[in-house]
């Protein structure tokens, strides 16, 4: 079970979105200027060499991780037929109930994201509403909730197994 694909979904999740990360700040740092005359209009958008390498780093790291991501998938659905993975489910692939302690395991890790979830959202928005933040801090404290999310159900679930294999 320590080799399922299923329990490093997490990992995967979180590394996607410090990746979504990296590429909202290189899009959000240019410099935007207006220039309006008489005769003519235009926006001047312009990204520094460290921005235009954060976003093109990111995207080639992004292309290569879900490639690797998918092939894994792929890998998964060859080796356990019977628990194979849809990318296109509407639920979660992080839901592991093969049996009663998986079961178990995720009603209680689930419980702990929901509880997470019932004290950041709120905070969060209160600190929006309170503080004047720019759009890239709130795209950053929303990817935070949800790196802490899985992390959080990822800690959890490898809690659980690592009781099991002692």
């Amino acid at each position: 079970m320590k080799t399922d694909f299923r329990l490093k979904y997490p990992l995967w999740m979180m590394a996607f979105i410090a990746l979504l990360g990296v590429f909202a700040y290189g899009i959000n740092s240019p410099s935007t200027k207006r220039v309006n005359t008489s005769s003519n209009q235009s926006v001047i958008v312009e990204i520094g060499a460290f921005e235009g390498l954060l976003i093109f780093g990111a995207m080639v790291v992004y292309l290569v991780l879900i490639t690797i991501f998918f092939s894994q998938v792929k890998k998964h659905n060859k080796e356990k037929p019977n628990q194979k993975i849809s990318l296109l489910s509407i639920r979660p692939l992080e839901y592991l109930e093969q049996d009663e302690g998986m079961t178990h395991i995720t009603r209680v890790a689930v419980q702990k994201v929901y509880t997470y979830y019932t004290w950041a959202l709120p905070v969060f928005t209160t600190i929006i509403i309170i503080m004047p933040l720019s759009r890239l801090v709130i795209i950053f404290g929303i990817l935070a909730i949800a790196f802490i999310q899985y992390l959080i159900y990822y800690l959890e679930v490898r809690k659980h197994f690592k009781e099991e294999a002692e």
